[in-house]
This record gives structure tokens, C-alpha cells and sequence, in this order.
């Protein structure tokens, strides 16, 4: 929990909420960038570029981050396990975030279209529910995100992330528990598309 407060607390400080500086870098850039998470050297977050999809993929999940308990911003619990059998796709975000911004609308159509074909979207963002919480329903009422969103905890930060910084981080789970893709960064144009490909090769994969 002490991970997940550091983040919020000082990107809310470093980064203003609303900034449209790391919308507009998005829409310059040719390639995906992150709003990249802090550390103790430099201590603040920055704009880096992404990384390619993870490339030793598919890589099963431990059973102790599919277990992991989070709460949703409901007040609900919820673990990984539970969307045993469907296509999960898990974007790791937060309200201050550029980029984040950028994809949540793709995301919202995606959890549309897809949710016939079995699959879920689930948003974990990385500020504080003790000091964030009605920021960040506020936020997802004004977006209208039509899937659960809930808060990123210490098992599914290092399971879910594995040692990639920066967000948005979007991983593609597929029916048998393993993430099939993860993708670092989002741009508005070449990232889609690509997440698209990855949701319905999970959906068609064999179990």
C-alpha cells in the first residue's frame, strides 16, 4: 500500500490534474509514450518512451496475484480469479495521466464490443483510495467507463507490471490465466489496433 500512496501522492503534486501537456506529447509522437511512474531518482514522474510488448509472452500468472484481493471504487472485492475462463484485459491508469486519458474512450468501446465474445475490461489506477477516491469516481462518472475500476495493490503491481514503469500499462489475459500481450504506453493510432489483434487471438486460442 506504502508503493501505491508514493505514486499517487507525488504525481498529484508533480503532475497537475488536467495538464494537457502528455495528451498533446501523445499526439506529436510516433510512437506510444507513458506517463512514467516515480522513483527515487528522479522523484517525479516523467514522459519516456514505451516499451515494446512484453516479449516472453505468454507468461502464466502466480496463483497468488490471481488471488489478490483489490478493492473496486464501489467498496466491492474483487480477484483476477474470478474472471476465470473469459479474456481479461487490464489497463493499469491514474486520473493524472495523459496518455491514460487518451485510451480509457477506446477502452469503454472495446468493454462494449467484446463482452459478447466473453471478454472483460478492468481498470486498476494507482493513486491512493484513502485520499483519491472521490477523484476517481468522479472521474469515471464524467467518462462514463462502463467497466469495474478499482485500486492497484502490491501483489498485482509486481505480478501485473513486472518490472515495467510507466503508465498506462494494458495486459491482455487469456482464458487459461497466462498474459498474452502487455503493452506499454498508448498512442492514439498504432496501439488499438494492436490491442485489438491481441484481444481476438486471446479470444480464438485454445485453451
Amino acid at each position: 500500500m506504502g508503493l501505491v500512496i508514493m505514486v499517487g501522492a507525488i504525481a498529484s503534486a508533480l503532475y497537475p490534474r488536467g495538464d494537457s501537456s502528455v495528451t498533446d506529447a501523445v499526439s506529436e509522437s510516433s510512437e506510444p509514450i507513458t506517463a512514467s511512474r516515480p522513483t527515487s531518482t528522479p522523484a517525479g514522474p516523467m514522459i519516456a518512451r514505451s516499451a515494446p510488448p512484453e516479449p516472453s509472452l505468454p507468461r502464466p500468472l502466480p496463483d497468488n496475484v490471481k488471488q489478490a484481493s483489490f478493492k473496486l471504487i464501489n467498496g466491492k472485492s474483487r480477484k483476477l480469479a474470478d474472471f476465470k475462463g473469459k479474456v481479461l484485459v487490464v489497463d493499469i491508469w491514474a486520473t493524472w495521466c495523459g496518455p491514460c486519458r487518451q485510451e480509457i474512450p477506446h477502452l469503454i468501446e472495446m468493454a462494449r464490443d467484446y463482452k459478447s465474445k466473453g471478454v472483460e475490461v478492468i481498470g486498476l489506477t494507482t493513486e491512493n483510495p484513502e485520499t483519491d477516491a472521490e477523484l476517481v469516481k468522479a472521474f469515471s462518472e464524467e467518462f462514463k467507463i462502463n467497466y469495474p475500476i478499482g485500486w492497484i495493490n502490491g501483489p498485482l503491481y509486481g505480478g501485473l507490471m513486472n518490472g515495467r514503469g510507466g503508465i498506462p500499462q494494458t495486459i491482455v489475459i487469456g482464458r487459461d490465466g497466462s498474459i498474452r500481450k502487455h503493452f506499454v504506453g498508448f498512442h492514439p493510432v498504432i496501439s488499438i489496433p494492436q490491442m485489438k489483434a491481441a484481444i481476438e487471438e486471446a479470444i480464438s486460442a485454445r485453451i
